[in-house]
């Protein structure tokens, strides 16, 4: 009897797996699955990645914890815990992705990561996957990468016109340097490869094409791609270095991070080459600073640096169930909207948005072009904050302002704003507070007596 209740199970498993599921179902589901023994764990896997593609996740966590272990998928930027599986399948579930990724089984002990094959899985998706040793067991993180074509168009990114047209008549010159800035999980990559496939599409035949990665997360074709190594001496700078040798035209580098591999960068962008790549800094004027702190000389920077852009990603509102809204008039007085002149939306949460009230992000950005007067600046060693004033009356945007315009179209809410780009002035408005509040605290400089102390003065005065 128990086998013949069994048997149907096994076969409604995998049919679930194969079709969108509410998020508090994936649970039910996975736990059926599970229990189906040594291949239960292969299936749970491939429904794991099944949901995630389904429900647009970007990443999935597999997170061991004293009695079980987390299923959390990073859906438009925000985690959402989606299972808890028992502790015993936790090792068959780990071991599976290794092995679909070519990481060593038994090494438990250090860090890998590695990527799982397009095909090796039912979604026809590429999968990058890291572990790394925890106090509960090893913990993995997949990225499911997007290979949807529309989605790799500069003009499908969320971006205003006047920035994809800026990033189109840059990558169009023959020499320079393109930088692009931002925090991790912004976009930056998907906006690199969608220009790089532009670039195919319309000069593959005339131009060499190269890419120096870490990882490779989209694999281009007739684009060279090199993965570095660093455990093997193999790192951005020594490739760089030997790719210049290549005849390169266009060469992409996945991130400036020292020294040397910014001078070979700045040098490449000067002759001949057009370079693509990211740097960490808070705001497009804020690279050049970041690259005269690595010891570039300002007038190397001012030549060869033909534009930064600095981009964000805000969730945009479900247009399944956008409303009117009324918020925080704090909010407003933050970011100086009046409240009378524009009508606020805002997702109320349905189906299409798993009750989220978000569907999807747009990038939001703000893109620096060098002209004469901002290569003075640099060559001078300007502040940042004067830099970027000049972008601006030289008609740049900030992103701070692109995004406030997206709240006010209805594309977005100012709760999504704050989360993503806080007000400009709130951390000086917040340093100012703690500051006046330090001084009511402190002492006056005449130390005042006190009265037990005064007494015995008067007394001996009288004495005398």
């Amino acid at each position: 009897m128990a086998e013949a209740q069994a048997r149907p199970l096994a076969t409604a498993g995998p049919e679930r797996a194969n079709v969108a599921l509410p998020l508090e179902q994936i649970q039910k589901v996975l736990d059926d699955v599970l229990d189906l023994g040594e291949k239960g764990a292969m299936m749970a896997f491939d429904m794991i990645v099944s949901q995630a593609v389904h429900h647009r996740a970007s990443d999935v966590h597999f997170e061991p914890w004293r009695d079980c272990l987390t299923i959390r998928f990073r859906l438009d930027g925000i985690l959402h815990e989606v299972a808890m599986i028992g502790k015993q399948h936790q090792e068959r579930l780990i071991a599976r992705i290794k092995v679909l990724s070519n990481m060593v089984i038994y090494m438990r002990e250090m860090p890998q990561d590695g990527r799982i094959d397009p095909h090796a899985d039912r979604m026809n998706r590429s999968v990058r996957a890291s572990t790394f040793p925890t106090v509960y067991g090893e913990k993995s993180v997949i990225r499911v990468l997007d290979h949807k074509q529309d989605l790799m168009r500069p003009d499908a990114l969320g971006f205003r016109d006047d920035v994809v047209a800026g990033l189109r008549l840059l990558v169009r010159r023959p020499q320079g340097a393109l930088l692009l800035t931002g925090p991790s999980s912004s976009g930056k990559s998907t906006t690199i490869y969608s220009l790089l496939r532009e670039l195919m599409l319309t000069h593959a035949s005339n131009r060499h094409i190269v890419t120096i990665e870490d990882p490779v997360e989209y694999q281009l074709g007739r684009v060279g791609q090199t993965q570095i190594n660093p455990a093997t001496g193999f790192t951005f700078e020594v490739a760089l270095r030997s790719l210049l040798r290549q005849d390169p035209d266009v060469i992409m580098v996945g991130e400036i991070r020292d020294r040397e591999t910014a001078r070979i960068a700045i040098q490449a962008g000067l002759t001949g080459h057009l370079v693509i790549s990211t740097i960490h800094s808070g705001t497009s004027s804020g690279v050049f600073t970041r690259l005269l702190d690595m010891g570039i000389e300002p007038f190397l920077a001012a030549s060869a640096v033909t534009g930064v852009l600095a981009q964000r990603l805000l969730r945009s509102n479900c247009s399944h169930c956008t409303r009117p809204y009324t918020p925080d008039p704090e909010f407003l007085a933050q970011y100086d909207v009046p409240k009378k002149k524009y009508k606020f939306m805002k997702g109320a949460g349905c189906k299409e948005c798993r009750g989220l009230g978000y569907l999807g992000r747009l990038a939001v950005g703000e893109l620096l072009i060098t002209n004469d007067e901002i290569a003075e600046l640099i060559i001078d060693r300007t502040r940042t904050r004067t830099i970027q004033e000049a972008a601006v009356r030289n008609g740049m945007v900030t992103f701070l302002q692109d995004a406030v315009d997206r709240v006010l179209s209805g594309r977005s809410t100012f709760e999504e704003l704050r989360m993503v780009i806080p007000p400009a002035d709130e951390v000086e408005q917040a340093m100012r507070a703690m500051a006046a509040r330090a001084k009511t605290k402190v002492a006056p400089s005449g130390p005042k007596k006190s009265a037990a102390s005064a007494a015995p003065a008067a007394k001996a005065k009288r004495g005398k």
